[in-house]
């Protein structure tokens, strides 16, 4: 059998692989150790940069399956506004699987929710201590931002209070929810209730929690509950309910960056970071020219006949980069610009500049 070809990184934003070991105890006070796989990307230049860790979401069914988690077109966003970012593989998850689930919250008649909120928050803690030794990291400026039980873990994070934590982002956060089963309504949504508000007791890093109104894990009745435990109980936070999203509003993070981006950039320009994340269209040099082929510069009669056709085809919203040697990448639908830029600069880490958005050509020689 052949090795498998080495994992091609995106260069172009310091993708690196580490691993940083912990000792977290499940529901039954069991110590599982093992080594948290995090995924780590950078801006360009020395830094030092504000640090956000990003934190996933679960699927019991196929945890030991998950991939190397990236997030990459999230990453790309705070790569703009001039975040290192670290995306943590917490244990039970992937290639750890094996090392036990300390994130289960056991029955639905009687779960066990803070257990798993504080088995995660033990990782998160000590991805970050193992971020701050490094020179280009800042440990005062510090975002910790998740989705689904992701988000449930920034928010059992942030009742830590660690030092330099500027901000924290819940995105769906919950935990034992079943869109099939229990559609909107978690497991004992009242424990849910009750751990948000014992964390809600320690929190004082401001936050920002965001549903989406067709959320088949957590309804926003279930959310508004949840939130309003955990401000009644002392914690800073604001509440913002996003139209629906698609068949499940609860893929919001992943599946419509166009939507929570200008969200999460409004909130954090509030607490210091100002350069925006959200890309904003170029201004147009050629009204509608972008369906001439033979204008586009820089690519060969190949890519121009099979390649450039592609993209006329897609629907829009669509981009279309371009960069020196022949590279290029194009994208249409949720975050296209971001995306096509991404898909030409990748695997040089040289950079591209966008040659056309939808029929728009916004290409400066």
């Amino acid at each position: 059998m052949q090795p498998a070809p080495p994992e091609q990184l995106s260069l172009d934003i310091r993708e690196a692989i580490v691993r940083v070991p912990v000792t977290v105890k499940d529901a039954f006070n069991k110590e599982i150790s093992g080594d948290v796989l995090v995924t780590t990307f950078r801006p360009q230049g020395p830094g030092p940069f504000p640090l956000v860790v990003m934190n996933h979401g679960r699927d019991s069914a196929t945890r030991a399956q998950a991939p190397r988690q990236r997030y990459e077109p999230i990453a790309r966003f705070f790569i703009r506004k001039g975040f290192a970012v670290a995306v943590p593989q917490r244990l039970g998850y992937g290639v750890s699987a094996s090392a036990g689930d300390p994130e289960d919250s056991m029955s639905c008649n009687n779960p066990r929710y803070q257990p798993a909120g504080d088995a995660a928050a033990v990782q998160v803690l000590a991805v970050v201590a193992h971020m701050r030794k490094e020179a280009d990291i800042d440990p005062s400026r510090l975002v910790i931002m998740g989705q689904s039980l992701g988000g449930f873990t920034t928010v059992a994070t942030a009742a830590t209070r660690p030092d330099g934590l500027v901000a924290a982002i819940n995105i769906a956060g919950g935990h034992g929810g079943n869109p099939e089963t229990r559609p909107g309504n978690p497991c004992q949504a009242y424990l849910l209730e009750n751990t948000f508000a014992a964390w809600g007791k320690t929190a004082t890093a401001p936050m920002l929690w965001m549903y989406s109104e067709n959320d088949k894990y957590f309804n926003p009745k279930n959310a508004r509950a949840w939130f309003e435990a955990f401000t009644k109980a002392g914690a800073k936070a604001e509440f913002k309910l996003m139209p629906p999203f698609g068949d499940d509003g609860h893929a919001l993070l992943v599946r419509a960056n166009d939507l929570w981006q200008p969200v999460v950039d409004e909130f954090l320009a509030r607490h210091g970071f100002t350069t925006p994340g959200v890309m904003g269209k170029p201004a147009v040099t050629g009204l509608g020219k972008a369906l001439d082929a033979t204008a586009v510069p820089l690519i060969s009669s190949k890519q121009r006949d099979e390649t450039y056709p592609k993209y006329l085809a897609a629907k829009s919203p669509k981009a279309f980069a371009l960069g020196s040697g022949g590279r290029l990448g194009y994208a249409w639908g949720d975050d296209a610009m971001s995306n096509a830029l991404g898909f030409c600069q990748r695997r040089t880490g040289l950079p591209c500049k966008l040659y056309a958005v939808d029929n728009d050509v916004v290409w400066v020689p």
